[in-house]
């Protein structure tokens, strides 16, 4: 046994060891540097379009308000005139945006002057003239509007998919280089406008339906749902092939609908319970149970009636069907909501997804990051690198592709990997060919999953093959 007598200078000589010991082992950490750009470089204000707004977007958010000035060049227009922005213009003629501290984005608006008759080569092209310190100016850092409808010959584009935890559906439109970020659990019934009474579940949220024998809402309860708990649930952990019947099967096709065809005989329509999923977080927010009834009503559209479990009343919307869109759709909180745009105004969607996978018995729920639907008027061909680079691809190839109009025809075929122990990534020897509902042709390729390290922004470009006439 023995003692050690260090002193007092020791104990500093030792703490000043110690301490240059770690800062020895730890790196220097420097972050990117923090740039502000347009979300894309071109758009255009169709004729039926009074307004848009425009996005700028830093590479990640800060801890103060920065304020960013952009520059106004029309081009054949007049401010004030022809067009005018929220905010308006300074008296250098320039508009002044502010990221809130913690964003990374923020917006103006461009809108028409009302009753002005316009010839469509009207174009505003705007800069990003300054940024407040730190934020530099990125590489686009130019927008060009034209005031009619823009069929884009290239693009690049990152998916505002709103980060790790997959809040947002993103649809876009590939030929009007613009894409529509809509919280995924804003709505939880989609209505058919088309010639058949079909309804979906929101795929996006992991929503499941199962139906009962009863067709009165108020005299549903609790009882009714008894074992529900176990089996209308999607389990990461012990999927079943039981729990398939309750989902929208993922190829979009009608008629393997969770929710049966409305009825037109009213007493058919059975009552359906629904879980309604979880929405983004961890651990993830669970939107709880609902029972619901749909019936045809005489203008032509749905009724939808809907309760909590246990509500001896209901409430009741009434849906009609417009033709300018594939689904209307319905939240069980808030009622008639506004999600996906006009059918001619996306093309392809990014999304959390209710997918199946078959772990050897069957084909079980399974929840999916990262799917790529399509629209049901686009299609979509897959070419492999190694059959024509994507550079070389141009339209005398298209007669040797087969399209596939089914919704998962990208799917998750994009990327690779993302299981246990393994992380995911965008396979580069592959690309894709969507026809568009206009029959434009583009070439499409997957650049990136994550921004800067984050996942929910996964980045593409797509180049036009062929215009449609």
């Amino acid at each position: 046994m023995f003692k050690t007598n260090i002193t007092r200078t020791g104990f500093v000589l030792l703490g000043a060891i110690i301490a240059l010991s770690a800062c020895r082992k730890r790196p220097d950490v420097s972050l990117p540097d923090n740039l502000v750009t347009f979300e894309s470089s071109a758009q255009g204000l169709a004729s039926t379009e009074n307004s848009i707004s425009v996005k700028i977007k830093l590479s990640r958010g800060t801890d103060k308000d920065i304020p960013v000035t952009i520059s106004v060049t029309p081009q054949n227009a007049v401010y004030g005139t022809d067009f005018t922005t929220t905010p308006a213009t300074n008296a250098s003629g320039q508009i002044v945006v502010t990221i809130p501290s913690g964003n990374n984005e923020a917006s103006f608006t461009v809108s028409k002057v009302p009753g002005v008759l316009y010839d469509g080569n009207e174009k505003i092209v705007f800069g990003l003239y300054s940024s407040a310190s730190p934020i530099l100016i990125g590489s686009s850092k130019e927008f060009s509007l034209t005031f009619a409808e823009l069929v884009a010959t290239s693009a690049s584009a990152t998916i505002d998919g709103g980060g790790a935890a997959f809040p947002n559906k993103v649809f876009i439109d590939l030929s009007a280089n613009r894409q529509v970020p809509v919280l995924r659990t804003n709505w939880d019934l989609g209505f058919y406008t088309g010639p058949d009474y079909r309804v979906i579940l929101n795929s996006s949220t992991g929503m499941m339906a199962k139906q009962i024998a009863k067709n009165d809402l108020s005299q549903v309860t609790a009882a009714d749902t008894i074992g529900f708990s176990a089996d209308v649930v999607f389990s990461q952990f012990a999927p079943t092939t039981t729990s398939l019947a309750y989902i929208d099967y993922p190829d979009g096709d009608l008629t393997k609908t969770a929710i049966a065809a409305v009825s037109a005989t009213a007493t058919d329509n059975k009552v359906y319970i629904i879980n309604r999923g979880s929405g983004p977080g961890t651990p993830a927010v669970e939107r709880g149970w609902k029972k619901v009834r749909i019936l045809r009503n005489a203008a032509g559209g749905y009724t939808l009636q809907y309760a909590d479990i246990a509500a001896a009343t209901f409430s009741s919307v009434d849906i009609s069907k417009e033709d300018a869109y594939f689904f209307k759709y319905v939240s069980l909180s808030t009622g008639a909501v506004s999600v996906e745009p006009e059918k001619k105004k996306w093309d392809i969607a990014w999304t959390y997804f209710s997918n199946v996978t078959n772990f050897g018995t069957g084909e079980v729920p399974y929840l999916f990051q990262d799917i790529i639907l399509q629209n049901r008027n686009v299609s979509v061909a897959k070419v492999m690198v190694t059959t024509k680079a994507y550079a070389d691809f141009g339209e005398a190839d298209l007669s040797t592709l087969t399209f596939s109009s089914i919704q998962t025809a990208i799917g998750s075929d994009w990327r690779s990997g993302g299981g246990p122990g393994t992380a995911p990534s965008v396979r580069t020897d592959r690309y894709y060919i969507v026809k568009d509902g206009d029959n434009n042709y583009y070439k499409l390729r997957f650049t990136a999953l994550t921004q800067n390290g984050e996942r929910g922004y996964p980045a593409f470009e797509v180049t036009l093959v062929k215009r449609g006439g």
